[in-house]
This record gives structure tokens, C-alpha cells and sequence, in this order.
């Protein structure tokens, strides 16, 4: 190994010309060979942030994929300002109000020597879901899970049914229900998407002259227990459905009887007063307007604004059209053909969205997936449809 220490003494031999001049130099202490430093890889955004859709009350998420030599760091914006704490490659949003509608989110990816600037994502407030937990109207909307409650598998009831880890539609609504086959109602189950438990459907026919329609509601009141269709047909009796909830709950029941020029002020009252209208049907014994409607301690604050209208066969599509329109979910469809069919608008104060509203399932699966919200089934020469509600 070669020292510098020797560097003094080459230099005396060359000033005084014996031998051989020479040249050299230090070698490095490494063995002899020369280090280099190698550029970090530069960061490369591969996945940019997507714009989506997001019902108001829910968040959004909005991922980037990036590489580049490690570390790499994070910073996302919102309409161009940094977003305190927003340093990973995800970033869930606050609660999504209507005022977030069309704010911008993007995202710096850096490491040590370079940066990219992530393409910019569109967030836009979509109608009102309801909170998880919430199992008063729209019950589709408890799975966020793409395409679920998309389709229809029908079953017929008989006395009882009942469906574990399910959520269902209300009862099919409709002359048909009492002259095919004689008193036949229909309705729609769905198995929870794999991993979701603690929610089940149950469905209950009752003979005339069996346990009174109040008497047997009033029994399957529970704070687990929101009943979401009732009907009552005198030569048939009475169905029920409703949703349970294995944890807790916090609702609570109420049964009112009203006359029909009552129904607007009797449902604006409750939702004044957090209640939400889940069923209705008319009472012929009574001539009265039967209402479900329920508190829940999970909000006990919010008002919310009621419409209500009674239309025939034929004019229950236009109905539910108009009421969604001006931003209502339908809470709450029943009645006959003889009293007319009861729509239940309701919606949080002042959203007016307007809600998407299809016949039938969704040409497309929704990330929130459609809910029906009226089933009418009429006898040949009626109208008879299936409406879902977003």
C-alpha cells in the first residue's frame, strides 16, 4: 500500500534529477478505487387522484401511487392551498358539505432530489346520504359497496320471512298484491357484501282477524327495530317489514292516525322534530292515514322539511319524480287504489338537491347504490313499477 508519507521524498529525487522522475498521487484509504454518488431515482406519479361523486354527510378519499427512491413525502391541497396533515398517499376529506362542491385536491410527491405535481381531482357534493347507522330511510345506502342492492330477487311471503345479514325493500304496494293467487304481497332481499354482519330483514303477513294491526306493531317496536312498509287490506290483513340491527339502535317508535287533510301537517310536525316518517297506509275501518315515524339518539338535531302528496296508479311515477326533484328521499309510499297512494317527502332543512331517480335497477352500479323507494304492482290496463332512489 502505497503512502503519502512518501511524497516528500519523490519530490527531493526529482529536484536533484537522480533516477527516474515519477508521478503519483494519494491513493484513497478504500482500497485504491474512486466513490461516486448516484442521483436518486426521480419521483414518477403512476396513478393520479380520480374525481368522484360523494354524497353530502359521507367523506371522500383520494388516493395517488407514486415511485421514486425512498422516502418519498406527501402534500396535498385544496383548491391550491395545503391541507394541514395531509401527507400521505391517501387523504380522506372532512364530512362532505354542498358548499364543497367543485373544489380542486391535488398532491406533491417529493424525495430528496426532485418533486411531481399530481393532475387535479374534482370533488362534487352529491344528494344527502343517510349516516351510517341510520337505518330510517334509504337502506341501500348503509353499503357503500359497488353495485349492491343493483338488481332484484323477488320472494313471496307467506306467514313470516326472515333474512339474516340482509337489508330489503319495502312491500310491493298494488291491486295485484290482493287477486293474484289471492292475498299475495312480494318484496326484496340482498345478503350483506362478505364482511358486513349485524343487520337483518324480516317480513310478517297476518289473517284478518289475527292480532290487530296496532297491537302487533306495537310488539315488534324495539329500539333495534325500524319498520320500513305496512299495508293493510281488509280481506287480506295486514304485512309488515322492517330492518333489525343487532347492536343497539336508538329508535324510537310512533304510531299516529290522522285524516287525510291532516297528513301534510301531521309529517312537517315530525320532522320539526327529528322524526322521520319509515311507513304509512290508509285505515278503511278509520278512513284514517296510518304513520310510522321514528327518533333516533344517533341525531337528535336535525329538522328536518316534509312534503306529502296522495296520487292515483297512474300518477305515482310523476309524483316521485317531482318530489325527488326538489330534493326529497321518499321515506315513506303506501295506500290502495281506492284512497289513493301516499308519498312521503322528506329532506334535511334547506337540501334541495335534486335526487337521482330510476324505474328499476340503475343502468350502471353506483358507488351509493339505489334503494327502492316505491313498488306498485297494478292489475293489467295500471301502471306498476319499481322506482330506486339515490
Amino acid at each position: 500500500m502505497v503512502s503519502c508519507f512518501i511524497a516528500p521524498v519523490l519530490r527531493r529525487l526529482l529536484f536533484i534529477g537522480i533516477g527516474t522522475a515519477f508521478l503519483s498521487g494519494c491513493a484513497s484509504h478504500g482500497g485504491g478505487s474512486q466513490s461516486t454518488t448516484q442521483p436518486s431515482q426521480a419521483v414518477v406519479i403512476s396513478t393520479q387522484p380520480s374525481s368522484q361523486t360523494v354524497p353530502i354527510g359521507r367523506a371522500a378519499t383520494f388516493t395517488v401511487t407514486a415511485t421514486g427512491a425512498a422516502p418519498l413525502s406527501y402534500q396535498w391541497s385544496k383548491n391550491g392551498v395545503a391541507i394541514d396533515g395531509a401527507t400521505g398517499a391517501s387523504y380522506a376529506t372532512p364530512t362532505v358539505a354542498l358548499g364543497d362542491s367543485g373544489a380542486a385536491f391535488q398532491v406533491m410527491v417529493s424525495n430528496a432530489s426532485s418533486s411531481a405535481t399530481s393532475g387535479s381531482a374534482t370533488l362534487t357534493a352529491g344528494p344527502r346520504a343517510p349516516a351510517l347507522g341510520d337505518l330510517r330511510y334509504l337502506l341501500c345506502q348503509q353499503v357503500t359497496a359497488p353495485g349492491y342492492c343493483v338488481g332484484d330477487t323477488l320472494i313471496i311471503n307467506a306467514v313470516v320471512y326472515s333474512a339474516t345479514n340482509s337489508l330489503g325493500t319495502p312491500y310491493q304496494m298494488g291491486s295485484t298484491a290482493i287477486t293474484t293467487g289471492g292475498c299475495a304481497w312480494f318484496g326484496s332481499v340482498w345478503p350483506l357484501p362478505a364482511g358486513m354482519t349485524g343487520l337483518n330483514m324480516y317480513y310478517q303477513y297476518d289473517n284478518p282477524g289475527d292480532t290487530p294491526y296496532p297491537a302487533y306493531l306495537e310488539s315488534v317496536a324495539a329500539p333495534n327495530v325500524v319498520i320500513n312498509s305496512i299495508d293493510l287490506e281488509p280481506l287480506c290483513g295486514f304485512v309488515a317489514s322492517w330492518v333489525q340491527t343487532t347492536g343497539t339502535g336508538g329508535f324510537d317508535f310512533k304510531m299516529e292516525s290522522v285524516p287525510p287533510s291532516q297528513l301534510q301537517a301531521t309529517v312537517a310536525a315530525d320532522g320539526a322534530a327529528s322524526r322521520i316518517v319509515t311507513a304509512t297506509t290508509f285505515d278503511d275501518s278509520t278512513g284514517n292515514a296510518v304513520l310510522i315515524s321514528y327518533g333516533w339518539q344517533g341525531d337528535t338535531t336535525t329538522m328536518y322539511e316534509a312534503q306529502t302528496m296522495i296520487a292515483t296508479p297512474d300518477n305515482v311515477v310523476s309524483a316521485a319524480t317531482t318530489l325527488a326533484g326538489e330534493g326529497y328521499f321518499i321515506s315513506a309510499f303506501g295506500g290502495n287504489d281506492t284512497d289513493g297512494y301516499m308519498l312521503i317527502g322528506m329532506r334535511v332543512q334547506g337540501d334541495t338537491l335534486a335526487r337521482p331517480i330510476a324505474a328499476g335497477a340503475p343502468a350502471s352500479p353506483e358507488t351509493v347504490p339505489y334503494s327502492i323507494v316505491v313498488w306498485l304492482s297494478e292489475d293489467a290496463g295500471h301502471f306498476g313499477t319499481q322506482l330506486g332512489e339515490l
